[in-house]
């Protein structure tokens, strides 16, 4: 996908030297002295900044076995199910889990368990989301639906569950890098919370290590982890 441009940003900023990484960020992650206080504008340091999280996130991811990846699965559709975001909703877009992500396989069984309607993405040749209504798959070749219904069905949804390599307090996301899901969110209706789902470490302080964010960036209002959800700032 061709990058996004952003023409109203300065071409140039005074980058200091970056610190030791802060408690409570990602393990390989350090914080330029800056972003403690405010968002940088500066899109190549930002993305700079950016790239260096992911490394540090996706090397912890792969450290994660098996075991371990499905007690983490069950633990977040538990922690799903026993908070009020599900609470009166008929139709819900999510995802189906990648290795070393969070999993949900566990949810979508639930939500299909109590009749919930499930969008899943399907990635379009542009790079933005279109959706399908689909059950999560028992067995090979099983589950698809009648195909994409149209990028714009998001916007019919009661609840957006979203992947992240991180998410901090203030509601900041940070993705893969593709940038379909900020596309995408935009959207969604103001009354329509996003979620997003990261592993324990994965969710950090936003008064100690904010996650770096350009304007195109979309934030979540909520977060779920294996052991907690949180309502967030944004």
């Amino acid at each position: 996908m061709p990058p996004t441009r952003h023409d109203d940003l300065s071409s140039r900023t005074d980058v200091r030297r970056a610190e030791p990484a802060a408690a409570g960020a990602p393990r390989g992650w350090t914080v330029p002295a800056e972003d403690r206080l405010v968002v940088v504008h500066d899109r190549l340091a930002v993305e700079a900044h950016k790239a260096g999280v992911r490394r540090g996130v996706r090397s912890q991811r792969k450290q994660r076995d098996a075991a371990t990846a499905a007690g983490v699965d069950t633990a977040v559709a538990r922690v799903l199910l026993d908070s009020p975001l599900l609470h009166g909703v008929t139709r819900v877009a999510c995802y189906a889990s990648r290795a070393g992500e969070p999993g949900t396989r566990a949810t979508l069984a639930e939500l299909r368990r109590a009749g919930v309607e499930v969008l899943l993405p399907v990635v379009r040749h542009d790079g933005d989301l279109d959706w399908e209504v689909r059950p999560v798959r028992t067995g090979a070749g099983a589950g698809r639906g009648p195909g994409p219904v149209g990028a714009h069905a998001l916007a019919t949804v009661d609840l957006v569950i979203v992947p992240a390599l991180a998410v901090d307090t203030a509601g900041r996301r940070l993705g893969q890098g593709g940038g379909s899901y900020d596309r995408a969110l935009t959207r969604v209706p103001h009354r329509v919370p996003v979620i997003a789902v990261v592993h324990d470490d994965e969710l950090v302080d936003a008064a100690v290590a904010p996650l770096p964010v350009l304007p195109h960036d979309r934030p979540v209002q909520a977060v779920v982890t294996p052991t907690r959800w949180l309502w967030l700032a944004a």
